[in-house]
């Protein structure tokens, strides 16, 4: 009679739903089931999980979320095929789904809910469907309480422009943002030239650039997975404007090199767009138009030979590390 069951247990079909058969997730999923002694069955998923499963002759079904951050369980009693289960189980660590735990966490509900272990005398009862539960996978106990906002550190490089004569610069900058749940933050931010604009006039050249430190509150909108995020904010930056002049020899022979600092304050509006490469690396795309509180002129031999403000544009291209 032992034999009989057992045989009767290994032809179970479970039937487990995912857009990528390949994928290392699905895969873990599976070998976690088939150790039970299931037949598994993988497909693209259509329609319900309910009508999949019946279609399929499955005892239970398995299907992927679209956020892929755990899986949606249904089962169905083998006698009376009514639905006896349907549960989900995820993991909304910030830093992405443990995957094997959840996997160990589907095959461990499959295990309980196929094989009870019941005395004989005890007929199994016939429960209604129970409403859809959440299963919470805990961390692992190895891995330290996290906080519940997020943060990260990006480099940056990129182009800056003050409208008033000079050519843009080419700027290197560093940022630190943090954010809180619901998308909400702050961010703080530094850059400084590399390779200066030049600005040109009847009695020379110049070099202009311009040092930023600002701070200010941001939103960051992610899509469903979280690959792509569009992140606006505004802010409040201090300004030092730097020159250095180049005397054209030809006009005057006593004028000599001249380096100078100005400062003003900066008002600004920015927006980044990123995608997501790995759980710890983004990649993206950042601009920034801003209006200064003063124009700082540049002038060459006591003659005005341009300004550098109002209105400033920026654009550079960036990489960000999650902080752990």
């Amino acid at each position: 009679m032992a034999q009989t069951q057992s045989a009767a247990d290994s032809r179970r079909i479970v039937l487990l739903l995912a857009d990528a058969p390949g994928d290392p997730f699905v895969a873990r999923i599976k070998a976690e089931i088939s150790s039970l002694g299931l037949d598994v069955i993988v497909r693209a998923p259509k329609g319900s999980i309910e009508a999949s499963a019946r279609a399929a002759h499955a005892v239970a079904a398995v299907r992927m979320l679209p956020s892929r951050n755990g899986i949606e369980v249904w089962m169905a009693d083998a006698t009376s095929g009514r639905s006896l289960l349907r549960q989900t189980i995820v993991d909304e660590d910030p830093r992405g789904p443990n995957q094997e735990v959840v996997a160990l966490q589907t095959a461990e509900l499959l295990r309980t809910s196929l094989f009870p272990h019941q005395p004989a005398e005890s007929p199994k009862p016939v429960l209604p469907p129970p409403a859809p539960a959440v299963v919470q996978v805990a961390p692992p106990a190895s891995v330290a309480p996290r906080a519940s906002g997020e943060s990260a550190l990006s480099a940056s490089l990129g182009v800056l422009h003050g409208a008033g004569g000079a050519t843009p610069s080419w700027q290197a900058g560093v940022a630190y943002r943090y954010l809180w749940p619901g998308g909400l933050g702050v961010a703080i931010s530094a850059s400084a030239p590399i390779v200066r604009g030049t600005m040109t006039g009847t009695e020379g050249s110049a070099d202009v650039g311009a040092i930023i430190a600002g701070a200010g509150p941001l939103a960051r909108f992610s899509s469903e997975q979280r690959r792509l995020a569009l992140t606006i904010g505004l802010g409040a930056a201090f300004v030092a404007v730097l020159s250095k002049g180049h005397p054209n020899q030809e006009v005057g022979s006593q004028l000599i090199s001249n380096s100078s600092t100005a400062y003003t304050g900066l008002g600004y509006a920015s927006v980044a767009l990123d995608w997501r490469l790995s759980s710890w690396f983004r990649l993206g795309v950042s601009g920034l138009v801003g209006a200064t509180t003063s124009r700082v002129h540049v002038r060459f031999a006591g003659n005005d030979a341009g300004a550098w403000g109002t209105p400033v544009l920026a654009t550079a291209l960036f990489g960000e590390v999650a902080l752990r």
